[in-house]
């Protein structure tokens, strides 16, 4: 049953009632109240870092050692330990309404053994014995030490012993193909032989594949406070996509949407 609010964006007055009462009323009563379904209320009440029943109300000093630590080099797990009661997560999602931002400290030796070590059984979850890292510098640096996490792979380049054996028996069918190479999948040997027929000298190996532009996938906390504040402004969507390198626009509405916003709706134009 749709609700009488369903899928309109949420006003100022809206966010500020369910910061307001998120931690004395139940979901339920905030949802009836404010014409919205439970999973909305609870989607932006994560937004704006309040989903905690059990914490307290940001104070001042808090919000100020917030400001003066997260941005520098400060290790989190010192940050947590100057703010007594609060959660990775909820000084996280603080960090994030305040549109703050934070460059993380270089990788020891130490940290990338046990990334490697924990990553490929534990996934995310070894940020607990990372307490200096990141979700997203976790998911970055596993990215580039090629580390997959449980239920995933990850792409493994052709080596020249495999592309000189696909090169030999390139006459073969794809499914063919597949008996020669036990490791790969036939969508890799189509994409390989797709690779291999660009290549006008015999024996070459192919360049690997060049994106045209870089691919951005996770979005970082920062590029999600701008469009938390911006996108259900009156802002245009041009001065929002300058802020926001490197993001097209249906990227922006993609994200937008799983943050839950929309944009205003337009006014007509009265002559």
């Amino acid at each position: 049953m749709k609700t009488r609010n369903h899928r309109e964006r949420w006003t100022v007055a809206e966010t500020e009632y369910v910061e307001t009462h998120y931690q004395s009323m139940s979901l339920a009563d905030i949802a009836t109240h404010l014409g919205r379904t439970t999973q909305a209320v609870k989607r932006m009440a994560n937004l704006l870092g309040c989903a905690d029943k059990k914490a307290l109300p940001w104070s001042e000093n808090e919000k100020a050692i917030l400001l003066h630590h997260y941005e520098s080099r400060t290790p989190v797990g010192d940050i947590i330990a100057m703010l007594p009661g609060r959660k990775r997560s909820a000084i996280m999602a603080m960090a994030t309404r305040m549109g703050l931002s934070r460059r993380e400290n270089p990788w020891s030796q130490a940290e990338i053994t046990c990334l490697t070590r924990y990553y490929p059984t534990e996934g995310q979850k070894v940020l607990h014995r990372l307490p200096d890292k990141s979700d997203e510098a976790i998911r970055n640096k596993a990215r580039e030490l090629g580390l997959a996490s449980p239920g995933h792979t990850v792409a493994r380049a052709w080596d020249g012993q495999e592309w000189a054996r696909l090169d030999q028996n390139r006459h073969l069918s794809p499914r063919e193909l597949m008996a020669h190479f036990p490791g790969r999948s036939l969508s890799s040997i189509k994409n390989a032989l797709i690779r291999l027929k660009k290549v006008r000298t015999p024996g070459a190996i192919p360049p690997p594949p060049v994106s045209s532009k870089p691919v951005i996938t996770t979005w970082s906390n920062s590029e999600k406070a701008i469009l938390t504040r911006w996108y259900t402004t009156d802002k245009s969507m041009e001065e929002i996509l300058a802020m926001l390198p490197g993001r097209s626009r249906s990227s922006v509405f993609s994200q937008a949407r799983k943050m839950g916003l929309s944009r205003p709706l337009r006014r007509p134009v009265r002559f």
